[in-house]
């Protein structure tokens, strides 16, 4: 028996394994959409303008209301600050309000623009620094409104300098970031965190290099990050609000504070390794066993910041993970949800008006939780990990008015130190883990502990505040209540 082909109906388009048939009118109109998906995206390409040169983007992003393409490749910040270029920035600069007036290197001055910077690098070379009148040096500014970047990365070259500013602003409202990532390096001195100070007083003159600011209203940034090797800030937001972060990420390093003292050259030597920091033993001075990181926050928000949310953003070697919080008295909330912190001085430095949610973190060199105060925040966070990799004190310590904490472990929780959870105590100053913590007023607090290793000191600035815990809670006064006389004569010895 001959096998005879199947005849082909009008309209058939032949799948491995499958026909579709289609009745000729629909045949007709799928050909029809086909056609005009074609013209589409021919017109949308010949819209599309592409550009080669750091020259020709500023040109561009001065206008509105375009798609371009930057070819992929390498460029450098060096080759488009020509004389000319540095001249037109000093002339731009507005002095009018005193201060420290922002001072770019290169302005997406247009709105409405969408960039696709796939492939792009752009290298900003730290000596460059120099070449800059005075002011709050912004390397990149997104200064229109309605743009959206994506996929571009930015990495510092040159020595270890910081312009004592940042590397990307985002000062226009509503700016979209996707697929944005920095590589911070520079700052000066690098090494020692805040240890010798951090905006004043500083025992150094400090010039820091941070990553993302921002500043406008309806900023969205998704899978952003940023790699830190320089003093300052990963993620900051200043200003604006209904501001959103998806899934972005942040790093650092961290140095132990034993090795620090083990330095024969360096700031912290040449200062016979004093520090701003007042601590335990009542000195200002650098002592050892803690690890500090030689970046500041993650992921960090100011008082005059509006209404701000953080989903499944994770923080890696900061100082601390995610400082958040907002005013006493602002109308909406702070929102973190699916954050995550890990190996930082401090998980979760949190304030007013902040709600934390199915967040974690762990011990590694600092307390999983600082809720330094303020008011009205509802927090929850998970503890992961091994527990301390070097000296910690306390596993949280919670102070302010109106909070609700709830405070659990990881399914099959790990066996970890038992370290305290202080109830109506401040964060030590200036969050510094190696100064004293200190009591704090405490008022309508409600505390869940739900960390069986976990125990409870309560301090006597309580009121109206309740905990329950699944581990031992104890007062303050009953542990600094003396066990009773030693016998010994004055001296002090037998």
């Amino acid at each position: 028996m001959v096998s005879r082909p199947t005849p082909r109906l009008a309209g058939a388009f032949d799948f491995p394994n499958m026909t579709i048939l289609m009745r000729p009118p629909f045949a007709l109109l799928f050909s029809l959409a086909l056609g005009l998906a074609g013209l589409s995206a021919a017109a949308h390409a010949a819209d599309e303008i592409r550009v080669s040169s750091l020259a020709e983007l500023a040109r561009v992003a001065a206008q509105d209301g375009q798609t371009v393409r930057m070819e992929p490749g390498v460029y450098r910040m060096d080759e488009y600050l020509t004389p000319g270029v540095l001249a037109a920035i000093r002339a731009g600069i507005d002095r009018s309000r005193g201060g420290r007036p922002p001072v770019p290197m290169f302005t997406f001055a247009g709105s409405g623009n969408r960039f696709d910077f796939r492939d792009v690098v752009i290298e900003i070379d730290t000596t460059l620094y120099k070449k800059l009148p005075g002011g709050y040096v912004r390397c990149i500014i997104v200064a229109g409104a309605d743009n959206t970047l994506v996929g571009l990365s930015v990495r510092n070259t040159g020595p270890d300098q910081g312009s004592g500013g940042n590397t990307l602003s985002l000062a226009g409202e509503r700016t979209v970031l996707e697929d944005v990532t920095l590589h911070v390096h520079g700052s000066t001195p690098y090494g020692y965190g805040d240890l010798l100070g951090k905006g004043g007083p500083n025992l150094v003159s400090i010039k820091k290099q941070s990553g993302i600011q921002i500043l406008g209203s309806g900023s969205v940034l998704r899978r952003c990050r940023v790699f830190s090797r320089a003093f300052g800030h990963c993620f900051y937001i200043q200003n604006g609000g209904e501001i959103r972060l998806e899934d972005c990420y942040a790093e650092g390093v961290m140095r132990a504070t034993s090795d620090m003292l083990r330095d024969t050259s360096g700031a912290a030597f040449d200062l016979g390794f004093r520090s701003v920091y007042l601590n335990r033993d009542g000195r200002y001075a650098i002592v050892p066993g803690y690890v500090k990181s030689l970046v500041e926050d993650g992921f960090r928000t100011y008082g005059n910041a509006g209404r701000v949310s953080l989903l499944n953003c994770t923080a890696i070697n900061t100082r601390a993970g995610f400082e958040i919080g907002a005013r006493d008295d602002a109308p909406q909330k702070t929102i973190l949800e699916n954050c995550v912190a890990r190996g930082c001085e401090r998980g979760y430095l949190i304030g007013s008006q902040t709600i934390v949610r199915r967040s974690r973190g762990d011990l590694a060199h600092g307390p999983l939780l600082y809720l330094r105060g303020g008011r009205d925040s509802d927090v929850e966070l998970e503890l992961v990990g091994d527990g301390p990799l070097s000296l910690v004190h306390a596993v949280a310590t919670i102070a302010g008015e109106n909070h609700r904490v709830r405070l659990s472990a990881q399914h099959g929780e790990r066996a970890i130190p038992a370290l305290p959870i202080m109830f109506g105590f401040g964060m030590p100053a200036h969050a510094e883990m190696a100064s004293p913590i200190e009591p704090a007023p405490t008022r309508n607090v409600t505390l869940v502990n739900e960390i069986a290793a976990a125990y409870v000191i309560s301090s006597d600035t309580l009121v109206e505040s309740t905990v329950q815990t699944a581990g031992v809670s104890l007062s303050d006064a009953a542990l600094r209540a003396s066990p009773g006389s030693w016998g010994l004569p004055a001296s002090g010895a037998k």
